[in-house]
């Protein structure tokens, strides 16, 4: 086949009379979807991504959204085998993976393929917010969307939740509110519409911008523990509460008083902005609301309801459920191994010597608490893949796919962290928790601000895998508990494994009193 470059009228005239597939269902193919107004029907649409298949492309593609093709379905490439490839025409709108798609299809004995970026779209046709060359145009873009999308009304029983990969707070509050009141239309805000849903949640995928800032746009209440897009708009009626997405306690600094992480004027104006907008945040004690006040620059009311996400913890069962899935005996005691991301771990990952020492951590516990152990990894979700490489895998399960951090915590019965705010849900149910932490220099006066002196935490701290072995060896359960017991008061943490149903209750109110027209 000849790919040389050519006109989109050509490529439109050299599909007449074949039947046309479209391979990926991408972020690329959003441009595709801009300029196809041929009267030629696409056949079918192929992605390789397990995750997209069987989906709508009008689910997934922001620029497919209320088109008329919109509900053809994401097939595999096997589809083609129905097919004289004679008669078939494909475009390959990835440009990441394109010579690896082109090379399938050979093999398929497909030749008549051509590939979107070859094609030359004519000066005057380029969108700029369709293929990103230009961020403040693409920001204009979404604006001028979001504000069509006030054209409809705001529907009063409709709350959308920001769930991305997994959620945490959001989705303990959705299973109390479908719980306690079932007319409620909620839609979930996922990176993957194959996640697990509760019965009757509608999602949208986040990528596919078009239809998510019209779920946002006539949502009532807004559940998130992210910032909103700074382009959306927010109506009178409409209601925005932030959850966060820690616990009732968080050991580093965020958002605005984070100077390592938030380095920019325009990062600095995007959390101004949420917290000029948000009505709420739920919080779980006073020093979670003077925090979160300082975090978002907030100035509006604070509902005390406590963790939502912490409720997790106070469900025994869920052990069950990760030692099946990770094919653990239930006889085998489990330490969780939660390290947390380091800004320098991509360039200095093997000096910063964080990893583990696994085989004298696991005798030391069988030694001192009896019994079989295995260390379950949870690496940060922030973490590159390659960085895994500095762990011995043959020494530990690799749990840091589990969806839920709350069932390992409940799972485990001892947890090993360092600067990982999980420490204190560990705590929240009293349990274990001991700190391994060899940078810790480095990383309290260099890397991160912390909002509380390290060496004040309850948790015995080690800084090499020999003193870890000595306090494993020393640990004095009901010193610790004592410790722990004093932490949690003078903080004011109490969680109980109710914090979702007080936040579903509160919303609840709040719909009743907008009925009520109080």
């Amino acid at each position: 086949m000849d790919v040389k470059r050519q006109t989109w009228e050509q490529f439109q005239f050299a599909v007449k009379n074949k039947k046309l597939f479209l391979f990926g269902a991408g972020m690329a193919s959003n441009l595709f979807w801009k300029y196809w107004k041929s009267p030629i029907q696409l056949e079918g649409i192929i992605d390789n991504d397990k995750n997209k298949q069987g989906f709508s492309v009008g689910e997934l593609v922001a620029e497919a959204w209320e088109k008329k093709d919109q509900d053809i379905c994401i097939s595999d490439i096997s589809i083609l085998s129905n097919y004289n490839t004679e008669d078939i025409v494909v475009l390959i709108t990835s440009s990441k993976y394109r010579d690896a798609i082109a090379e399938q299809l050979r093999q398929m004995k497909v030749y008549n393929y051509y590939f979107f970026d070859e094609i030359d779209m004519g000066k005057n046709n380029v969108d700029p917010a369709a293929q990103g060359s230009s961020c403040s145009m693409e920001l204009q873009y979404k604006e001028d969307h979001a504000r069509a999308c006030c054209k409809w009304k705001v529907q009063k029983n409709k709350i959308i939740v920001y769930i991305g990969n997994y959620g945490g707070h959001g989705r303990y509050i959705t299973n109390a509110l479908t719980c306690m009141k079932t007319s409620l239309d909620i839609v979930w805000v996922v990176k993957d519409l194959s996640l697990e849903s509760p019965s009757g949640v509608r999602k949208v995928y986040e990528p596919n911008w078009k239809k998510y800032l019209y779920e946002l746009e006539t949502a009532h209440i807004w559940i998130y523990d992210v910032t909103v897009p700074t382009y959306v708009v927010k109506r009178t009626e409409q209601i925005y509460i932030q959850t966060k997405h820690w616990a009732g306690i968080t050991l580093k600094k965020f958002f605005l008083d984070d100077n390592s992480t938030i380095h920019t004027e325009r990062e600095r104006n995007a959390i101004r902005y949420n917290g000029s907008i948000m009505d709420y945040i739920f919080t779980s004690s006073e020093f979670d609301e003077k925090t979160c006040r300082s975090g978002f620059a907030f100035n509006g009311k604070c509902i005390r309801i406590g963790s939502p996400r912490s409720d997790a913890l106070f469900h025994v069962d869920n052990k069950e459920k990760v030692y099946k899935e990770n094919h653990i005996d239930m006889a085998v005691h489990s330490v969780l191994y939660a390290p947390t991301f380091r800004t320098d771990l991509s360039v200095n990952k093997k000096k910063l010597g964080i990893v583990l020492d696994c085989i004298s951590v696991r005798k030391a516990l069988e030694r001192c608490f009896g019994g079989i152990w295995c260390i379950m990894l949870r690496t940060h979700p922030s973490l590159p893949k390659e960085s895994m490489d500095i762990y011995d895998l043959s020494q530990v399960i690799d749990v840091s796919s589990y969806p839920d951090s709350q069932e390992l915590v409940v799972a485990a019965d001892i947890m090993i962290s360092d600067y990982s705010s999980l420490m204190f849900e560990a705590a929240f149910v009293g349990k274990p928790v001991f700190l391994y932490a060899p940078d810790k220099d480095q990383y309290v006066n260099r890397e991160r601000d912390l909002l509380i002196d390290y060496d004040t935490l309850p948790f015995p701290i080690a800084q090499s895998s020999e003193e870890l072995v000595k306090e494993i060896e020393r640990f004095d359960r009901t010193k610790y508990k004592n410790n722990v017991c004093t932490f949690l008061q003078k903080y004011n943490i109490h969680e109980d494994g109710h914090a979702s149903q007080r936040a579903a209750k509160f919303i609840i109110d709040l719909l009743q009193e907008k009925e009520n027209g109080v």
